[in-house]
């Protein structure tokens, strides 16, 4: 692993996705078996139809959250998903059925015809249902075909950043809101006023000013997010993917974070590759650390530019200030450009979850 122009705490290291993808790396013994949960409908179709019993309504960060943020760490991630395919303005959620699968990518598959979750199907229609990964199957680096391992790398992926942006949107449509009842006179409410402490230290910023944090608060484009993790962990095959569920490289410095010694770390150096309980976990540092490290002011102030021009982010040109994610600089740039054409991601820009339900009540 190449040493680092600079040396932030989660500051990412950069990982060879074509040496991970074609070579047999090191086995290792992996933090976890794959472990996935998801809700199907008992009627066939498009990740649902038919007749249903529905439920109440909940907000996305207060059902996604309670089955993934609080579960255990050695618990099978069961995350929910409901839709109706043939009404985008329907917003009656239906009751489903949990089944938990394991083991294998061909496991995973056959779940992926359950459900009728095709990529082509997510181009068209634009959604992803809410099924979250706890670990990429052991076995997806055997795979011969390299795009079926895309492909399972992707529709892996994209539901674990597209839940991340939920939550910062959520946190993010608040700011507004309070910034725009600033802007029109009102008062800040103390409860107001403890939550922008609270996310101005969380973000790093200097004051809880909503327009400051503003900059901060905003999403990963998937496309950028998914040409990341390709490159850093070899389409999830690398051992770091494998043993720590690590796809973006980050690296650790401090003691107390958990992490992955690299074989090629240089005499002297002491950081770690980061590992996390699960691969949710690294997505949310991911994001996190570009949406608060000095290294990616560039890259926020560019994203908060395409936002103030068109409202909407281009993850192509964005990835043009991501210049200190790696020591290769302009090639790395090159690099993740050229994964995101290659593939066609940024059609994945405009996807978005299925709708969540209750808890079973």
């Amino acid at each position: 692993m190449k040493k680092s122009k600079i040396k932030p705490a989660d500051k990412p290291s950069k990982q060879s996705a074509k040496k991970a993808t074609n070579a047999a790396s090191t086995a290792g013994t992996l933090f976890h078996k794959v472990a996935l949960g998801v809700v199907i409908a008992s009627a066939a179709g498009m990740f649902a139809t038919g007749i249903a019993t529905l439920e109440r309504p909940v907000k996305p960060r207060e059902a996604a959250q309670k089955s993934v943020e609080e579960a255990p760490k050695d618990a099978k991630i069961v995350v929910r998903f409901a839709d109706d395919p043939a009404d985008p303005s329907n917003d009656e959620l239906i009751k489903l059925n949990t089944v938990t699968m394991a083991d294998s990518t061909g496991k995973l598959w056959d779940l992926f015809r359950e459900i009728g979750y095709e990529i082509d199907g997510v181009r068209e229609h634009g959604r992803v249902p809410r099924l979250f990964l706890a670990s990429m199957p052991a076995d997806l680096r055997e795979l011969t075909r390299v795009s079926k391992r895309k492909i399972t790398f992707i529709k892996s992926t994209l539901p674990l950043i597209l839940h991340v942006n939920e939550l910062i949107l959520q946190d993010r449509q608040r700011l507004k809101s309070i910034r725009d009842g600033m802007s029109d006179g009102a008062a800040v409410s103390s409860e107001d006023k403890a939550w922008l402490e609270d996310i101005a230290d969380l973000y790093g910023a200097d004051r809880p000013d909503p327009g400051t944090l503003l900059k901060r608060v905003d999403i990963i484009p998937p496309s950028l997010a998914i040409a990341q993790a390709a490159e850093e962990s070899g389409w999830g095959t690398s051992r770091f993917a494998r043993e720590g569920n690590a796809l973006f490289g980050q690296r650790a410095y401090k003691a107390n974070k958990k992490g992955i010694v690299p074989h090629e770390r240089g005499e002297g150096k002491a950081f770690k590759v980061r590992a996390f309980d699960h691969l949710i976990d690294g997505v949310k540092a991911y994001a996190h650390n570009l949406n608060s490290h000095f290294a990616y002011k560039d890259f926020r102030a560019a994203r908060a530019g395409m936002r103030a021009a068109t409202g909407e982010i281009d993850g192509y040109g964005l990835a043009g200030a991501l210049e200190r994610y790696s020591e290769r600089g302009a090639d790395y740039i090159s690099t993740i450009r050229v994964i995101m054409r290659a593939n066609t991601l940024k059609v994945f820009d405009g996807a978005r979850l299925g709708k969540s339900v209750a808890p079973d009540a």
